[in-house]
């Protein structure tokens, strides 16, 4: 099964953000009071709970100063390989 982009620029997208607030020792608090984002959505985003939308990631990125949306377009989605159980791999 091929992977889906929109579930992979997600995940990029929280992985980014978890990247940086560590980077910046900044808590989920401290981001929310700067971003005007609500701290559990914050916290539901870095666990995959749920999508960012458009704009969440644009308030994220605006508070921590770096990108969180990443350069998908340049994926090779053929070569990157289903490890879920079932899949090519499993």
């Amino acid at each position: 099964m091929r992977p889906h982009r929109s579930a992979l620029v997600a995940q990029a997208i929280a992985a980014g953000l978890a990247r940086a607030m560590v980077d910046q020792r900044m808590s989920a608090n401290a981001l929310a009071g700067r971003s005007g984002v609500n701290r559990q959505v914050i916290t539901n985003v870095l666990k995959g709970a749920v999508w960012a939308d458009i704009m969440t990631v644009v308030e994220l990125e605006g508070a921590l100063g770096v990108m969180l949306w990443p350069r998908h377009v340049d994926w090779d989605l053929a070569a990157l390989v289903d490890l879920s159980p079932g899949g090519e791999e499993g």
